[in-house]
């Protein structure tokens, strides 16, 4: 009975890895033999020593060969590092959902260029490194390196701009309709589509209540993005592409009821 029950929480951990981070399960598998000689070797606990001795390899394929890899393959990392275009939390480069294709890292960096003196571009969850049609959980779509969410921009009562996703993980906190716009989110729940709201009721962490929706700036960034000949569509609700007066842009377009709401981040896709 052992022997069943091992294989079934290494497949079980295999599965958990491969579906959060698409590489963790191959590095645990490849990692398997090492463990079982610290468990020989060191006497006393060990299970700590394993984990950690996978969390050292898993970090150091991710940071290493994992980006050499993926851009042989046509995918690169976005920038860890680059003050002007960031992640909002580090779960996502931790997780490897932050690759896209080089076109699509060429349209942020240079937006990035073209925003308000101040303002940061960040980035929520993009895409794995390898191999089109894999799904990123929570993100169906994200299959292809073309599409990655970005945080809006939002500033503090000084008008200072702010740099972060409002939520721990950027998802989750809305800027809801005014009761004089379209509320696209309660039509959408009213049609039964009960998913459409489901990231609020995970919003994680709130940074802060201070968190402000900067219209000027907001509109400032999706107008670069509508522009550029690069980009194929964005997507956020239309109480927000209205209120920015944004309608005549032909790229905004609404996702439709069966996906989930768009007035916490905007999608981008070439």
């Amino acid at each position: 009975m052992k022997p069943i029950i091992q294989i079934t929480r290494i497949v079980l951990i295999f599965t958990i890895l491969t579906i959060t981070t698409q590489v963790g399960g191959v590095i645990y598998l490849l990692y398997k033999p090492l463990g079982m000689t610290i468990n020989k070797r060191i006497s006393g606990p060990k299970r700590h020593l394993r984990v950690l001795g996978l969390l050292v390899i898993y970090v150091g394929m991710t940071l290493t060969l994992v980006p050499l890899l993926a851009e042989k393959l046509g995918r690169v990392p976005l920038p860890l590092s680059n003050p002007a275009l960031k992640p909002a939390t580090s779960f996502t480069w931790l997780a490897n959902r932050h690759y896209v294709k080089p076109a699509l890292l060429n349209l942020l960096e240079d937006t990035a260029e073209d925003v308000p003196t101040g303002v940061a571009i960040v980035y929520l969850e993009a895409n794995f490194p390898f191999i089109d049609g894999f799904p990123l959980i929570g993100h169906l779509s994200h299959n292809d390196g073309e599409k990655v969410d970005l945080a809006f921009v939002y500033s503090n009562s000084e008008g200072t701009y702010l740099n972060d996703g409002k939520s721990f993980s950027g998802y989750g906190i809305v800027e809801p309709p005014f009761k004089t716009e379209v509320d696209q989110p309660a039509i959408c729940e009213g049609k039964r589509y009960w998913q459409y709201s489901l990231t609020t009721q995970f919003t994680w962490i709130e940074r802060s209540k201070t968190y402000q929706f900067d219209n000027e700036a907001n509109k400032h960034l999706l107008t670069q993005l509508a522009l550029d000949g690069r980009t194929g569509k964005i997507f956020i609700e239309p109480h927000l592409r209205d209120r920015l007066g944004l309608s005549q842009l032909r790229k905004m377009r609404y996702h439709g009821c069966h996906s989930s709401r768009h007035d916490d981040h905007i999608h981008l896709q070439l």
